[in-house]
């Protein structure tokens, strides 16, 4: 039984980097991979996947489209209204929507592996040959995560706000890790912390603002990471201790 599982994904969508952009990341991503990982993306972008010529056996690919997303759930006009709101213009409802779905991505993965720990990496993280040497060991180190809190990176320290806008930015959410525990606390808190930003006539598009509500409402359901000294981005600095 494995003891981390990854969980990532990637849907052709509406974004700030073109598909050929990411679809080098994503090379990256998957000729480093040494972790046993559950990926949901779609049939167009799988096959896409599966040209690269890697060693996919330790991934299970969940196929799906994008049009399935929880996140539609509440409705298009709750992320029409999200958009209209954001000073970010780039932000589109579909990226948006994909943003909040990292938690449902990874309450998915629950079902579907008997691991302890999971870690959420955004399939773009891996940029660099600094930061894909440091993915060839992500997941294996030995860090502990079982501890019902959620491990996130914290890059700045930004003063208490009942709600966080553009351009505060105190964590970045591209990797967070944790156990069960921890994500079912994160799912339960973000959804209620969301409607909360939307009842308030804010953006809620952002999943960085709405952590850091979460953080503030209930910290010790966190742990915190800074960044170290360092080549990595700063925003993707847990690849190299996770």
């Amino acid at each position: 039984m494995p003891k981390t599982t990854i969980v990532s994904a990637f849907f052709k969508i509406p974004s700030k980097q073109s598909y050929s952009s990411y679809q080098n990341h994503l090379n990256r991503f998957f000729r480093s991979l040494r972790c046993p990982t559950i990926f949901f993306t779609s049939q167009d972008v799988f096959q896409d996947i599966q040209m690269m010529g890697h060693d996919l056996s330790l991934v299970q690919f969940i196929i799906m489209n994008a049009d399935d997303f929880k996140a539609w759930d509440r409705g298009r006009d709750f992320w029409n209204r999200q958009k209209e709101r954001d000073p970010e213009s780039y932000h589109t409802p579909e990226l948006a929507a994909i943003w909040y779905e990292k938690k449902e991505f990874v309450i998915r993965a629950l079902a579907l592996t008997d691991a302890d720990e999971f870690i959420w990496c955004d399939a773009g993280c891996v940029r660099n040959d600094e930061s894909e040497r440091a993915f060839l060991y992500f997941g294996c180190r030995e860090m502990p995560l079982n501890d019902n809190t959620l491990h996130i990176q914290q890059i700045s320290n930004q003063p208490f706000r009942p709600y966080y806008t553009y351009p505060s930015i105190k964590f970045a959410a591209a990797i967070i890790a944790g156990n069960r525990t921890a994500w079912l606390q994160y799912k339960s808190i973000y959804d209620m912390v969301l409607t909360d930003y939307d009842n308030a006539g804010i953006s809620g598009d952002s999943d960085q603002h709405i952590m850091a509500t979460c953080y503030d409402r209930q910290p010790t359901w966190f742990t915190t990471h800074t960044p170290r000294c360092t080549h990595i981005d700063h925003w993707f600095f847990m690849l190299e201790i996770l």
